[in-house]
């Protein structure tokens, strides 16, 4: 016991000493660079004309949009715009505002706006490719007609749609209801 206090006596000391040491020492000061007289000035270096080599066209792998050096008198009208939006570009954009306005009715089960906008979703994006509109269409009918049809509907859902978003959506509202 008597060792023990002499340890924690004897560390608790050294940590002591340390402290002081590190708080007192002398501070090391960087000089500060002395101003330079208007005669010593920097003087211009001359300028080499570079050659004007033909740029390479680099190929970005993801665009088809050549890259082209851009030269300091090029006016900014004649550069093209790095990331273009591109009619595929809106239609993606539009699918997402469509399917988060339908994830926002779903949230308050708001049905006449579920099958509304899933109707102007199947109008505009018929393809499907993520299985989205079956899925909607059965939180809507959760919704709408609770009972053992549907629960059986969504739990096969539930089972095979394995990679699908409105999985949460429809064990919340089809199979943990009441």
């Amino acid at each position: 016991m008597v060792n023990v206090r002499w340890f924690v006596g004897s560390a608790c000391l050294a940590a002591a000493a340390l402290l002081c040491v590190l708080a007192f020492r002398a501070r090391v000061r960087v000089p500060e660079p002395a101003p330079l007289p208007a005669a010593a000035a920097p003087r211009e270096t001359p300028q080499r004309p570079v050659p004007a080599a033909a740029p390479a066209a680099a190929m970005l792998a993801s665009t088809t949009t050549p890259l082209t050096r851009v030269s300091a008198g090029a006016p900014e009208a004649e550069l093209p715009h790095p990331h273009p939006i591109t009619p595929q570009h809106e239609r993606i954009f539009r699918e997402n505002n469509l399917t988060f306005s339908l994830d926002g009715a779903v949230d308050v089960e708001d049905v006449p706006g579920i099958r509304r906008l899933l109707a102007i979703y199947r109008r505009e994006f018929p393809e499907d490719s993520l299985v989205l509109q079956q899925g909607y269409e059965l939180i809507a009918d959760c919704l709408e007609q609770p009972g053992e049809r549907t629960r059986a509907a969504a739990q096969r859902f539930y089972d095979t749609e394995l990679a699908s978003a409105l999985r949460r959506h429809v064990r919340r509202h089809c199979l943990e209801r009441p």
